[in-house]
C-alpha cells in the first residue's frame, strides 16, 4: 500500500482504507494529516457515514478515529458502518436513519436544538440529548453521552446509556417486558419497559442531588428490568447479568 490511509468518498460519506500493520498511534496521525489536507473538498451540508477497512479495529479505536476525523475536518459523522465490505448502498441505508434536525427555540439561552432525532435502524448515538430532544428507534440503542431532564428515548429493544440518564426512557416499545435499560449513572425522571412504568419521586431526586455533592461514589452502573410486572433498578453485577440473560 503506497499510502497508510486511503479515503474513498461517495455522496454518502467515506470508505477509509487503513494500513494493517502501522502502529495505531501513527495511524491516527496519518488520518489527522490526511483529513487536514483534504478539508477543502468536503461538503459540510450533509450528514456523513464512514467505514474502516484494511485492519481489525476495536470499538475504542473506531471512536478515536472518528474523533480525530471530526477534530481535523469539521465534519459531523453520524454513523460507522461495520464490516469489511461497505458499499454505497449500505451508506445510503445508514444515512436514511440519520437524525433529521428541526430548529427549536430555547427560551433560556436562545439556542436551537434538534427537536426529534429519529432512526429506523439506528443502534448507536454519540452525543448528549438535551431537553426537548427525542430519539426513536425500532431496535436497541447505545447512547454515548448523557440524557438530560426533558430528553426522551423510545426504543423497540434495550437502551444502554454510557453516561448519566436523567431524562425519560421507554424501552421495549410497545409491549416487550423482556427489554432492559442500563446506565452508568441512573437518575431517570421516568422509565417505561413494555407497559410497566416507574417514576422518580421529587423527594428522591432532591436527595440524590444533595448526596451527590457530598459523595461521588454514586457513579455505579445500574440496570432497570421488569420482574413480576414491576420495574426494579439494581447495581450491575456479574450475577445480575447472568440472571437477566437466562430469563
Amino acid at each position: 500500500m503506497k499510502s497508510s490511509v486511503i479515503i474513498k468518498g461517495n455522496k454518502y460519506g467515506f470508505q477509509i482504507v487503513l494500513n494493517p500493520t502501522l502502529p495505531f498511534e501513527e495511524l491516527l496521525k496519518e488520518v489527522a494529516d490526511k483529513f487536514k489536507e483534504s478539508i477543502r473538498f468536503f461538503d459540510f451540508s450533509q450528514s456523513i457515514a464512514v467505514s474502516f477497512e484494511g485492519r481489525n479495529l476495536t470499538q475504542g479505536e473506531q471512536n478515536l478515529l472518528v474523533d480525530t476525523i471530526m477534530e481535523n475536518s469539521g465534519l459531523k459523522i453520524n454513523y460507522i458502518i461495520n464490516g469489511a465490505k461497505a458499499v454505497e448502498t449500505e451508506f445510503a441505508e445508514a444515512l436514511s436513519a440519520v437524525p433529521v434536525e428541526e430548529d427549536r427555540e430555547e427560551a433560556e439561552d436562545d439556542v436551537s436544538f434538534p427537536e426529534s432525532l429519529i432512526g429506523k435502524n439506528g443502534q448507536f448515538y454519540r452525543g448528549t440529548l438535551r431537553s426537548g430532544q427525542k430519539i426513536e428507534v425500532d431496535g436497541s440503542i447505545v447512547v454515548l453521552g448523557d440524557i438530560n431532564p426533558g430528553a426522551q428515548i423510545v426504543a423497540g429493544g434495550n437502551v444502554v446509556v454510557l453516561g448519566c440518564l436523567k431524562g425519560t426512557v421507554y424501552a421495549g416499545y410497545p409491549s416487550d417486558k423482556g427489554a432492559f435499560v442500563a446506565s452508568l449513572m441512573m437518575e431517570p425522571m421516568q422509565i417505561q419497559i413494555g407497559d410497566c412504568i416507574a417514576r422518580a419521586p421529587d423527594q428522591k431526586i432532591k436527595k440524590q442531588k444533595l448526596s451527590k455533592r457530598k459523595n461521588q461514589k454514586q457513579l455505579e452502573a445500574k440496570l432497570a428490568f421488569v420482574e413480576n410486572d414491576s420495574i426494579f433498578i439494581e447495581t450491575i453485577t456479574r450475577s445480575l447479568i447472568s440472571e437477566i440473560s437466562i430469563s
